[in-house]
Parts: structure tokens; sequence; C-alpha cells
């Protein structure tokens, strides 16, 4: 008897060592095929590699088009040497100058700078060669070894606990939405793995405290505070964790272990905050103000003077801190400005208004949460050969979150996170009144969850705090992160139920999940025909004199914007609407048809054709904020007898497949704006094919 137990003992722990080397394996190989199976794919840049390229001596070996097209092949300046050892001390050198700044993202890709060195050679490349692929393999590897931690800790589970673990790790946490990060210059795949290994550690504190797990959590807190600054105010709460995990075990040695790892993150964290360039901190001062708590304000002269502002500076409301400086109505670089506004308004100053206007903070924190529904940032690329295009590799958890919209449904959670913070308020008073937490892994326990619960109010709001709206779908990543964790966790309680109690929470969750798609469907008409078949329309508007404003169900053909520019009035797409497209239609239908004027926002580069407007058209990808400030922007007046889809009708219109609208991405001319299949609103270049709705204003019949 003893021997059998001895054997099934023995069993159970090679079960436990063993799977969750397996699991890692297979999270490192899933990875690795997402990123390079078949076209290699990463994420274009918005303007953020700059800094980080020139604080690490690194440049573009093709700079055409990195806005749009990934790029994974670059240049590691300085190195002019034939000899390996010098180039590997050369490759460890960072820049010096007024927009460097200091990140342990840095680390990773000096790291990867010695590797690319090494594989150049290993191979016979130039050693000044740089390929991406190597810091994306650092990434992944620090994904696998979250993984396994995760993995190990749920080794004790019962079997179906461990394969859902397993299963959703794979399908959510290995989603080209965040793993796309891993290819591109970015902080946040640093901010992902690190945060991913920071919990890991957490959990096996909690289930067996040694000094090497608590190191390892620091460090991991260390990589998450540096990744991306702003994460620097929650990791230094973080960090106070110490004072309940040196509570775990009585041995001095442990608590000596516990405090110096606790204070070494600290002082390492404040240094990170100490380095932060006095250039970023001035931009994102200026989002937080003019591109957040003035853009969309009743009165920003009043705003301006609550923050000890003066008020003549409210023509710069709307504005952000990255356009043309022709483009501001006044000059921002000069030394009155910089006392009149840099000089007066801090980040302490921006919390204190938002907490003395609690109605609009909350508005601007539901537009956050909407713009929290991608996990990869929709404004940048994927592809190395097609611009602006999104790849669809392994991106199921993508794609089913959006359609899940109850994940970034501002009531929604908002009504989730207040009743998870009153839950946790009540279960401390309930503990410390009765005086029932009886030991420190229990104490440990709910001191994380209190800091987990406070962390998602602050990756909620520090976004729009010290942002504003600039950039807010990238800046909501950690945000998105945390939320899709949650879900992780609720589904993982499902799962732990008896099958009978199962039954509940699952309605509950089709509920949410089917009652954003129940709609009155519009009311239709039949008008005109293609292809020998009548056209069905959605009525969108009733006009004055029995008019009508009507929308085709269904795109009436597949079709390039252009073939080389997102000028609507000049457009291959417009001459066939207006031509091609009514052939079938009955003289007296064609009669019916009326003359409509739009006003078509025009590009940066066209500004000066503009009808009326003063700054180009600022993007957004949620369809409710689809025509954010399109009335001052650049406009043209544009008269057609058919058009497309316009930013007025995005909230309204349904959304059967991928369509056109009539706006261009502003930023260029070769780029137009689309609604995709999911409901938000995206740009490509004009030479790809999407969907096209056609719109029209009719007369009543016999006039």
């Amino acid at each position: 008897m003893r021997k059998a137990e001895r054997k099934s003992t023995a069993a159970r722990i090679l079960r436990g060592r063993l799977i969750p080397v397996i699991g890692a394996v297979i999270v490192f190989f899933v990875s690795l095929s997402v990123l390079y199976m078949g076209e290699h794919v990463g994420l274009s840049d918005n303007g953020d590699f700059r800094r980080v390229l020139l604080s690490n001596n690194i440049s573009y070996a093709d700079d055409t088009d990195y806005h749009y097209l990934f790029k994974e092949e670059y240049v590691m300046d300085k190195l002019d040497t034939d000899n390996v050892f010098t180039a590997m001390w050369t490759a460890w050198a960072s820049n010096a100058g007024e927009e460097i700044y200091s990140s342990p993202h840095f680390l990773l890709i000096k790291i990867s700078k010695e590797l690319n060195v090494i594989a150049n050679a290993v191979t016979g490349a130039p050693l000044h060669s740089y390929s991406i692929f190597w810091l994306a393999l650092l990434y992944i590897f620090m994904l696998t070894v979250a993984a396994f931690v995760i993995f190990t800790f749920f080794a004790d589970e019962k079997p179906k606990v461990q394969a859902a673990v397993f299963l959703l790790f794979i399908f959510m946490f290995c989603d080209a939405g965040y793993l796309l990060y891993f290819n591109s210059f970015y902080g946040e795949p640093l901010q992902y793995t690190a945060l991913l290994m920071l919990i890991s550690f957490g959990m096996l504190i909690y289930k067996r405290p040694t000094v090497p797990k608590v190191v390892g959590f620091y460090i991991a807190l260390y990589f998450f505070a540096g990744a991306k600054l702003a994460n620097i105010p929650y990791s230094l709460l973080v960090a106070l964790l110490a004072i309940l995990i040196s509570m775990m075990r009585r041995d001095k040695l442990f608590k000596i272990g516990v405090i110096v790892c606790a204070v070494s993150g600290i002082f390492s964290i404040v240094g990170l905050y100490s380095s932060i360039p006095q250039w970023m901190d001035r931009d994102t001062t200026y989002q937080a103000v003019f591109f957040g708590i003035t853009k969309n304000s009743e009165d920003p002269e009043s705003d301006l003077k609550e923050l000890g502002v003066d008020e003549k500076y409210a023509v710069l409301a709307g504005t952000h801190a990255y356009m043309d400086g022709d483009e501001y109505p006044i000059d921002i670089t000069t030394e009155e400005f910089e006392r009149g506004f840099y000089d007066k308004v801090d980040k302490v100053g921006i919390t204190a208004f938002w907490l003395r206007h609690p109605l609009r903070f909350t508005r601007e924190l539901a537009m956050a949460i909407e713009n929290s529904a991608y996990i990869r940032p929709p404004v940048v690329g994927n592809s190395k050969t097609v611009p602006m295009e999104l790849t669809n590799k392994w991106s199921g958890w993508s794609r089913l979150r959006a359609s899940l919209r109850f994940l970034f449904e501002p009531w929604v959670i908002f009504a989730a996170f207040l009743l998870i913070t009153g839950y946790m308020i009540f279960i401390n008073i309930f503990y410390i009144h009765n005086h029932r937490i009886e030991t420190p892994e229990k104490k440990y326990m709910i001191a994380s969850l209190d800091i987990l619960i406070l962390g998602l109010w602050i990756n909620l709001m520090l976004p729009v705090i010290c942002n504003g709206e600039g950039d807010i779908t990238k800046h909501m990543f950690l945000f998105t992160n945390c939320i899709d964790i949650l879900f992780l966790v609720l589904i993982l309680g499902i799962v732990n139920m008896p099958l009978k109690q199962m039954i509940r929470p699952v309605l509950v969750l089709a509920v949410l999940s089917g009652i954003f798609y129940i709609h009155f469907p519009k009311h239709g008409m039949t008008f005109g025909s293609i292809g020998g078949r009548p056209i069905e329309w959605e009525i969108q508007a009733e006009l004055d004199g029995g008019r009508r404003l009507i929308v085709t169900r269904e795109p009436v053909a597949y079709l390039p914007f252009d073939d080389d520019n997102n000028r609507w009035e000049y457009s291959d797409l417009r001459a066939w609407l207006n031509s091609g497209f009514l052939d079938e239609f009955t003289d007296a239908e064609r009669a019916r048809i009326e003359d409509s004027e739009n006003l078509v926002p025009l590009d940066y580069m066209s500004r000066s054709e503009a009808d009326s407007g003063y700054h180009t058209h600022y993007w957004n990808f949620t369809r409710s904020m689809a025509g954010d400030m399109g009335r001052t922007a650049y406009v043209k007046r544009v008269t057609d007898r058919v058009f497309l889809p316009t930013l007025d009708m995005m909230k309204d219109i349904d959304v059967p497949s991928a369509y056109w609208i009539l706006c261009p991405y502003t930023s260029n001319d070769f780029m137009q704006r689309f609604v995709n299949d999911d409901g938000f609103v995206l740009h490509t270049d004009v030479r790809n094919e999407k969907g096209v709705r056609a719109a029209l204003i009719i007369k009543p019949e016999g006039n």
C-alpha cells in the first residue's frame, strides 16, 4: 500500500513539474509562429520609435512608409568595425542628448543588439545589421517564463481548471493583439510581460514564500515601472506589499531578504521617476490641458482660469503637442508661453481640476473605456508589404473581444468596478472589525486584491489625467490587459463551479453578450437596380418636403477608393458612383435623386483649398467619436448626386460589413477611412478594396 502511495505521489509531483514545462514550451512556439510563420508581422511606427532609436543608436535600414509598414530590419549606428568584440562593446553604449531618458526597456534593446552582433558574426552578415527578431525573442522568453510560473501555480488544481488555464492563456494572451507589440520598439510589450511575471510571482509568494520568488517579484516590478513611466506611482504602491510579505515567514533571513528587495526596488523606481526628461513632462501636460480638459469644454477660458493660466490661451483648445508649427493659432515655443503655461500647470493641478468636475471627468473616462476595445493600436499597420493592413493571424480573442461589447461598454465597466470595490471595502471592514484575519497569507491575499482593485481605477484614470485624449487607444493598453485578466479570472471561477451552479453566471454572460446586439431595424425601401437586381436601402433620415436620406443596406460593390489619392472630388470611386452605378436606374429614378452638398474633410497637404476649418480632422476609431471636431476641421464643400456615408451618419448607420466612408485619413494623401466589419472606424491605403455603400437624397415620387 505504501509503495502504491509513493508511486501516486511521485506521479503527481512529475505531473506538477512536467505539465507547466510542456505548457510553457507550447506558449513559446505558438508566439513564435504567430509572428514569424508565413508573413512576418509586427507594428509600424506611430512616431514613438524615434526617441527609443535615438537613445540606443539604431536607425531604419529603409525608412520608406515606416508609419504604415512594419519594419523588421534596422542598422546599429557607430558600429563601423569588423571586430566582433569591439562591436559588442560599442553596441552597449547609449546616446546622449536632451531627448534621451532612462528606462529598463533599453536594457532589453541593448541585449538584443548584442544578440544581433553574435548572430551576424555567425552568419557572415554585416555586424551593424539589426533584426528586431532578437528583441521579440526576448519578449517571447519573458512571456514563456510568466506562463510557466502561472501553470506551476495551478499544477495542484483540478484537471479541468488546469486545462482551462492553459487553453485560455494560449487563446487570450498569445493573441496577435498582444504579440504584435513584441515586433516593435514600443514600451507596451515590456509592460505586458512584466505585469504577467509580477502577477505570477505574487501568486507563488502566496503559495510558498521564498527569497528567490520575492527577488523575481521586485525585478518584475522594476521592469513594469520603467516600461511606461506612467506606471511609476502605482508601482510604488505595489512595493508596499513587502510589509505583508515579510510577515509570511518568521525566519530573519527571509525578512531581511524581503526588506532588501523592497528598499532596492523603491529606490530604483524613484530613480526612474527622477530621470523623466522635461520635454516628456511638458508634452503630456500640454496634451492633458489642450487635448483633454479644454478640448470639448463649453467654456475653455474658465477652465484655464481655474488652472491658473491666462485665458488668452483658450485659442489652443483642441490642439495637441505634435502638430506642425503653422497649425497652432499662436506660437507655443516662446518664453512667454513657457512662463504663462508650463510654469503654472502640473499633473497635481490637473488631477485637482478633474476631481472638482466629477461629471466631466466621468464622461472622459467613459470615452477612454470605449477606446479600450482594441488590444493592438488600430492606427498602425501590421504588414511589411501592404500599408495599413491589419493581420488576422491568431486574432480570435481580438475579434471576439471587439464583439463582446460589455468589455468596453462604459456603464458595464463602471458598474463592475463599483461592485468589486464595494465588495472589497466590505471584506476589509468585516475582517478588521471582527479580527478574523488569522494568517499572514490571508492578510497578503486581501491586501493584494485591494491593490489590484486600486490599480484598475488608476489605470483607467491616469491616461486621461496625464495625456488627455492624445493617443488614448494606445494608452489604454494596460487597462485593456487588466480587464482581460479579470475576465480570465471570472471564467476560471465559473469553470471551478459544480455543473449546476455554472448555469446562472453563464446565462448572465450570454445576456450581457447579446443585449448589445438588440436593435430595431430601420425602415427600408427598394430603389434602383444593379447587376439586374433591385437595391435595398435603409432610410437614415426623413427630411423636409418628404425627402429621404437613404443608404444601401449592403455594399453594392467592392472597389478601391482610388489608384493613388484620397481626395474625394478626384477619386475613381466618386466617378463610378455618379455614373456607372446609376446605369441601371430608370430615368424616373434618376430624376428623383437630388444634388447633395457635403463637407468633406481634407488631408493636411490640401488644407490651402479648404472652404473652412483651422485644423486637420482628428482620428478616432469609435463610431460615436468618428466625427469629433469635424465641424472645425479643414473641409471642402463638394456637391454630388451619390456619395459615401458621411461622418454625421456614423452613430446611426447599421454595420453589416466593411465599407468606405466620406473621410480621408488626414495625416497624408493616400489613406482613406472605412468602417470595419466590427463597427469601428479604421483607415487603409486607397488602393485596397473595401465595400461601397451608396448614399443619396431622394425626392418624393412624382416631384
